[in-house]
């Protein structure tokens, strides 16, 4: 049946989607006004442009600055996302599987960096590799994404890990099966879609890092979005809309891929 809605009650609900349409065209409109600038084919950001073509694009791919901060930021964030991956599944197995004393303080402490402001971790940071001459290192880059990375893993693997029920575990070994064996022929093969989605997002969270990089880059380590933000000082280099439409691609592609897999991964 259909409810009849007083004047007030209609008008309230169509403020509420005036609302929700006007927040959609707020967050829309800066995305799409980049894409189209990312096709002018002038010199000068100006919207419009006075012509389009794919300048900003020719002029990327055979700018050898550009591509090397690209290159860089792999070099960082694929380390990253191994070893925070490495680093993460051990410690959800410990903290959801064991009887690990202070495991409910570990996992607290192993999340904390998606509310620690980053800024305040950055000198933290700068201070502590000033003295083991790490400034300007991948190494040290890779280490303080890790941590940032590391939460992702946690929080992704470990509800992962908890719709796979204990039982698989305890009938295998009552079958015979070691808990070494057990544990990685059933428990990591279930888990594996979690795994690779925060690997996934670990990878995504530290190719688009750019405040530990610019306090612990010291102007050797130059990823992609320290190149962008050292353009800024200079001018806006209407090139940045290509790099941007691609990033955003690339970045949503992978969210997609991650967000697939998970839900591959809670498929019973």
């Amino acid at each position: 049946m259909r409810i009849r809605r007083g004047g007030t009650a209609t008008a309230l609900y169509g403020l509420e989607w005036l609302l929700k349409a006007a927040t959609v065209v707020f967050m829309i409109a800066p995305v799409l006004l980049v894409v189209a600038l990312s096709f002018s084919d002038q010199r000068t950001m100006a919207f419009p442009p006075d012509g389009w073509g794919t300048r900003q694009y020719a002029d990327l791919f055979g700018s050898g600055y550009w591509l090397a901060s690209v290159w860089e930021s792999f070099l960082v964030a694929v380390p990253t996302a191994v070893l925070a991956t490495v680093v993460g599944v051990p410690s959800v197995l410990a903290f959801e599987r064991s009887r690990l004393p202070g495991k409910t303080l570990l996992r607290v402490l192993g999340v904390a960096p998606l509310v620690l402001p980053g800024v305040a971790y950055a000198v933290a940071l700068y201070a502590f590799y000033a003295d083991l001459h790490l400034i300007g290192s991948v190494a040290g880059v890779i280490l303080a994404d890790t941590v940032l990375a590391l939460p992702f893993v946690i929080l992704v693997v470990g509800a992962g890990l908890r719709r796979i029920p204990v039982d698989l575990e305890l009938m295998a070994m009552s079958l015979g099966a070691s808990r070494t064996r057990a544990t990685v022929g059933i428990t990591l093969r279930l888990l594996a879609p979690s795994i690779a989605a925060a690997a996934v997002l670990g990878f995504v969270t530290t190719f688009d890092e750019a405040v530990l990089v610019n306090f612990l880059g010291g102007g050797e380590v130059v990823t992609l979005p320290k190149a962008i933000f050292d353009s800024f000082r200079t001018g806006i280099n209407p090139l940045i809309t290509a790099i941007a439409t691609l990033l955003m691609v690339l970045t949503g592609a992978l969210m997609l891929l991650a967000a697939r897999l998970r839900a591959g991964g809670e498929r019973p």
